[in-house]
């Protein structure tokens, strides 16, 4: 038997939360995307005015990666698709400016959140801000408004877009970011399906090695 003071502690660290932060992976349908905690990012990981200019009012941000020309097409259709998947080319950030609660912010298709330390969000945040296309002062040029208004923008970003590299592969590259073993393979991102199945899987083996007697972590 405990003393009662280690049996105290016991109790207590029961209690206590897995991880005091988190980020997110969310799909709407077809694409996949991370969200994180707007001051989560570091100062100076993203590019200059993203994140203490433009989305400023904001308290989540959404990133999503992929083809620059389907992405950001006015009406995109199966050539654009085609010439996205089968033809390399240049790719684009799209920025998303969200407020809580997050669950609500669009009607997802998908949305899990990944428990995490505060170094594995601050890890994520540099990981999505190493994908912005930036010049040698860290400045980037907006290439126009995004898909919901005011509150979105697209970006230029690095990295191209082809049946082998989507934003299923860019997104599980993040949750490896964020210290999770995502598959960013064929087999864990041939599709936003699958790429959610692992977010679930992974981030309830987090919740359960944390807590094996079956709690959850908030």
């Amino acid at each position: 038997m405990l003393p009662r003071t280690a049996a105290k502690t016991a109790a207590n660290n029961d209690k206590k939360p897995a991880f005091q932060t988190a980020f997110y992976v969310g799909s709407h349908g077809w694409h996949t995307s991370i969200i994180v905690p707007r001051s989560a990012v570091p100062k100076g990981a993203w590019p200059a005015g993203v994140v203490d200019r433009t989305f400023a009012d904001r308290r989540f941000i959404e990133a999503g990666w992929g083809d620059r020309t389907f992405y950001m097409a006015a009406r995109p259709n199966v050539a654009t698709a085609f010439d996205a998947v089968f033809l390399p080319g240049a790719s684009v950030l799209h920025i998303v400016g969200l407020d809580p609660p997050i669950e609500s912010a669009f009607a997802w298709t998908g949305l899990v959140r990944m428990p995490c330390s505060p170094a594995e969000l601050r890890n994520v945040c540099d990981a999505i801000g190493a994908t912005f296309a930036s010049d040698s002062h860290h400045k980037i040029q907006e290439l126009g408004p995004g898909l919901y208004g005011r509150v979105s923008r697209f970006y230029p970003a690095d990295g191209r877009y082809y049946f082998a590299n989507t934003c299923n592969n860019w997104t599980a590259r993040m949750m490896r970011a964020g210290g999770f073993a995502a598959d960013a393979g064929p087999a864990g991102t041939w599709s936003a399906g699958a790429v959610m199945a692992q977010a679930r899987r992974l981030a309830r083996a987090r919740t359960a090695t944390f807590n094996p007697r079956g709690g959850t972590a908030p």
